[in-house]
């Protein structure tokens, strides 16, 4: 399904209100989500320095570690899929024939809402 998206193999339609509005919010709210157990759990210590200063393999928090796992997978998951939303919007609003102002005006909105959703995660 992902190749079909960045491929641009769906319709404008499907492809920005599904995968590209709905796709986003579902994205970011898993995000903020772990984010938020990481948070409570790490009592305001950033990644960088719990893994500085505080981890030790031996006596290390098992949960904590899942969570981080989880955190960072998404995170991962949320920029690849970015690049795949991207470039199925772009594919699929130049095959789109109805409106050429409805075809940059998705694009425009595409990146928009990725700048957005890049900005309530970091």
């Amino acid at each position: 399904m992902l190749k079909k998206l960045m491929d641009g193999e769906f319709s404008l339609t499907d492809t920005f209100w599904k995968f590209g509005v709905l796709g986003l919010i579902v994205s970011v709210f898993i995000i903020r989500f772990f984010g938020s157990l990481l948070a409570h759990k790490l009592a305001g210590v950033s990644l960088w320095v719990y893994f500085t200063r505080y981890f030790h393999p031996l006596h290390m928090n098992t949960s904590l570690l899942l969570l981080i796992v989880c955190y960072l997978g998404c995170l991962a998951a949320f920029v690849f899929y970015s690049f795949v939303l991207v470039s199925g919007t772009w594919k699929s609003s130049a095959e789109y024939d109805k409106s050429i102002c409805l075809r940059y005006v998705s694009r425009v909105i595409m990146v928009m809402m990725l700048f957005i959703c890049y900005k309530i995660i970091f």
